[in-house]
């Protein structure tokens, strides 16, 4: 995971993370979540993380597309910080059981204007997210 800390390297590592998010949606994996994210201080990656957590506890997994990035856009890195502002949507899909059973539909929605704040330590981390309403 090799993202540089420039504008480029923002949007890419956001594109690469909110991938990872989906992915770790369709296979109930956090791990795949919590070396991108603080969740001490992201209240929407603490819920992915603990999300994912609970689903891979209970046998559950995401069928469908997770989110649909639509446009990614960094603003200026400025020392170690850099707002990332997206569009995106959330397609329809579900929450299903090992059986395959329906446990929790979700309707398709958006488009969604969504910033990310990043930060820079070893890589890139998102520390916070934002709807824009």
């Amino acid at each position: 995971m090799k993202f540089p800390k420039t504008k480029r390297g923002a949007e890419d590592f956001v594109r690469f993370a909110m991938a990872q998010v989906s992915k770790a949606y369709a296979t109930a994996d956090p791990t795949l979540i919590q070396p991108l994210v603080d969740v001490k201080t992201c209240p929407d990656c603490n819920r992915w993380v603990t999300t994912t957590t609970d689903m891979h506890k209970n046998g559950q997994h995401y069928e469908g597309e997770f989110v649909d990035m639509q446009s990614v856009h960094s603003l200026t890195v400025k020392g170690d910080a850099v707002g990332v502002i997206t569009q995106l949507l959330a397609p329809a899909g579900k929450t299903v059981d090992s059986q395959g059973r329906l446990i929790d539909p979700r309707s398709a929605s958006g488009p969604f204007r969504t910033d990310f704040f990043l930060q820079f330590r070893a890589h890139w981390v998102v520390t916070n997210v934002e709807i824009v309403r």
